[in-house]
């Protein structure tokens, strides 16, 4: 079961882009459920590993059925629909302006304004320490 398989999400970021997850490890309790290990590569090239358990009569659906883990998998996380084997994957485009960025301007301020008050405050820890070693009780 260690192959990639490709979702059409229902929100592509660019035509063609796809979300792919290979099933990695499967677990099985007889008769009572089954636990997927599963690596995702998101349409934005996000990598994740997932881990999903399926009981019940949930489980009880499954049968001898393998293509019915990769449907259930692929609804369990929102991949958006099962793609044919020959669907091609293309990556979306990563958004270079990326506002959540370490790059982005008013972050570098609050960063730089935070590392100010950091050493202000580990000057005045050292003077507090100081004093406490000259105390004696």
């Amino acid at each position: 079961m260690a192959n990639w398989r490709a979702c059409i999400p229902s929100n592509p970021l660019c035509e063609g882009a796809h979300n792919q997850f290979c099933v990695t490890n499967v677990s099985v309790a007889l008769n009572e459920g089954v636990t997927i290990k599963v690596q995702v590569i998101y349409q934005n090239s996000a990598f994740s590993t997932e881990f999903l358990t399926i009981t019940g009569d949930e489980y009880k659906e499954w049968g001898t059925d393998d293509n019915w883990i990769y449907q259930k998998v692929a609804r369990k996380l929102c991949l958006g629909v099962l793609a044919g084997s020959d669907t091609p994957c293309v990556p979306a485009p990563v958004a270079i302006d990326d506002n959540r960025s370490v790059h982005n301007e008013s972050d570098i301020n609050r960063i730089t304004s935070l590392e100010i008050e950091l050493e202000e405050q580990r000057k005045k820890l050292a003077q507090i320490i100081g004093l406490l070693g000259k105390t004696t009780i």
